[in-house]
């Protein structure tokens, strides 16, 4: 009997550590980014010392890319590990008739309410999908949300705690409540860190601005170098605080972007050839996961990495088993994804019509495969072929040269697409 207390004891000692050896976790999102706006990949003139600092003592994939090339669908897959056509958050709202933009139809005061409770529809197809905030919460992790969340009240989706966009901007203490909760619970946490930047409005501290307007080709691209600079800040402060609290050697931090930007340089707050289309400059962003002394600093300037690939790498991180319909890999193993050597995209309308989720090709902008170097864009009207190794902007097509690798690749896009069928339940 003593034998079998020990046997217990010891058994229940062991789990107890290895619980409390789980790390902490801190996703980063940056949210309308180009993929090359960073100082730790090369730019000539932005600075971001506080992101090149953290990504620096990393795992960087130069060569990450989204899901989808706008905000809702791309957060909905890293939340859940699935691409847009699977959950059926597709785009960011519902469709509303011929000409109804974000803007008119936010000023229309029938339409928008409309608008709103139609928008549940994709909400609710998350029912029916994994989440890793959901796993995380229910293997004991104190969860919040900070910043851009469009699912609804993030209570309802694995969240402890939310706070709206006011994080980052306006304030970060939301976060040093939370974390010193979670420590006198002796809870690990994850952290959902969304602080809407550099997203618009493009209305960074004067300061930030007056480093970059002499410097930037136009106004429109030095208030967009202002907010990056603001995001950096943000970051720096959100760093600096998990050192002081002495909890960053046991935190994972894992940071992308939802979808690149290219400014307009002839509309300040616009942009151009970037957001909503599939071309690099709006799918490609880079990833890197930093673990001190659990993750070596590495740069990887070939290995494709995509944003399916978060939810899985941070679960086993956290010894959790991701949801099977999962299909991502361990961004902690170039190595395995260097096996796979290629990524998906979905690329739909911003505003959707929600009563034909159920077909796969409605509201179709286009979808997209990255085999090695080489990218096939699948649009509705036409197939084209880019060489990303010497044409890293993706201008010229060569799809008539090149007929059996766009057949080739238009196989791998089929045989994905049979891999990842749809889990959102439809409406009866």
């Amino acid at each position: 009997m003593k034998k079998l207390v020990l046997i217990l004891s010891l058994f229940a000692a062991g789990t107890l550590a290895q619980a409390d050896d789980r790390p902490n976790v801190v996703f980063i999102l940056s949210d309308d980014q180009s993929w090359d706006d960073y100082g730790f990949m090369g730019h000539p003139h932005l600075k971001t010392p506080h992101l090149d600092q953290l990504a620096g003592e990393g795992l960087i994939y130069e060569r990450g890319y989204t899901t989808a090339s706008i905000c809702r669908p791309s957060l909905a897959s890293i939340v859940t590990g699935l691409y847009p056509h699977q959950t059926a958050v597709r785009g960011n709202r519902p469709y509303m008739g011929k000409g109804v933009d974000h803007k008119r139809l936010r000023a229309n005061k029938e339409l928008w309410p409309l608008a709103q409770e139609q928008s549940k529809t994709m909400t609710a197809t998350l029912e029916y999908a994994p989440s890793m905030v959901k796993q995380l919460q229910d293997n004991g992790y104190a969860t919040l949300q900070t910043g851009k969340w469009w699912e609804g009240d993030p209570l309802d989706h694995g969240f402890d705690e939310g706070f709206g966009h006011g994080i980052g901007r306006k304030t970060m203490e939301p976060i040093h409540n939370f974390v010193e909760k979670a420590q006198k619970n002796e809870q690990p946490f994850f952290i959902w860190y969304a602080v809407f930047l550099p997203h618009t409005p493009h209305n960074a501290p004067d300061e930030l601005y007056q480093k970059y307007k002499d410097l930037a080709p136009d106004e429109s691209t030095a208030r967009y170098w202002a907010n990056i600079a603001w995001l950096d800040e943000t970051c720096g402060q959100l760093v600096d605080y998990l050192k002081e609290k002495d909890l960053y050697d046991d935190t994972l931090f894992v940071f992308s972007a939802d979808n690149g930007w290219r400014p307009d340089p002839e509309q300040a707050g616009w942009y151009v050839r970037s957001k909503k289309t599939p071309v690099e400059a709006g799918i490609r962003t880079p990833i890197f996961l930093t673990h001190k002394n659990h993750i070596s600093p590495r740069r990887d300037k070939t290995t494709l990495a995509s944003n399916i690939d978060i939810a899985p790498t941070i679960l086993k991180a956290c010894g959790i088993e991701p949801d099977q319909a999962m299909s991502g890999l361990d961004l902690r193993k170039p190595e395995v994804l260097a096996e796979r050597d290629r990524i998906f995209v979905d690329v739909y309308w911003d505003n959707i019509q929600i009563d034909a989720l159920e077909d796969l090709d409605s509201d179709l902008i286009a979808r997209v495969v990255v085999d090695g170097w080489d990218k096939l864009i699948a649009r509705p009207d036409g197939l084209e072929l880019y060489d990303l190794k010497n044409d890293p902007d993706d201008r010229t097509d060569l799809a008539e040269q090149n007929p059996e690798k766009v057949k080739e690749l238009s196989a791998l896009m089929n045989d994905w697409l049979e891999a990842t069928p749809i889990v959102f339940s439809p409406a009866p």
